[in-house]
């Protein structure tokens, strides 16, 4: 099997994984897998050598659309990342506050002097 149809072949199952919705649960598995995957490609893209055949600049073609719609999946990936991290970090502020609500922002800056005899 030649090169080109090994990154293809490659590349169709990096394109079927980030496409398929991922789980919150499972979403550490998934990116293990996108991460192996990706190496994988690395290495085989480190071998490519023209000239290509007709057969193979066609998988090349297909190849290069379907990173397209890799990228756009990674990116997407990457902001449900950011946005379940941020709500996790407002959780967190929101817990603090109830269990600790005067905290540490109590000024004592003043006093109040009773001038009735």
């Amino acid at each position: 099997m030649s090169v080109v149809t090994e990154l293809f072949h490659l590349t169709k199952e990096l394109r079927d994984l980030v496409c398929a919705p991922v789980q919150a649960e499972k979403r550490g598995e998934t990116i293990e897998t996108i991460k192996r995957l990706l190496a994988e490609r690395e290495e085989l893209l480190r071998e490519l050598r023209p000239p290509y055949s007709e057969e193979e600049q066609r998988l090349g073609r297909q190849i290069v659309l379907w990173n397209q719609e890799i990228d756009a999946q990674l990116r997407e990936l990457k902001r449900q990342i950011q946005r379940d991290l941020t709500m996790i970090r407002q959780k967190k502020i929101a817990n603090h506050h109830y269990v600790n609500p005067y905290g540490q922002s109590l000024a004592i800056d003043g006093m109040f002097y009773d001038k009735k005899r």
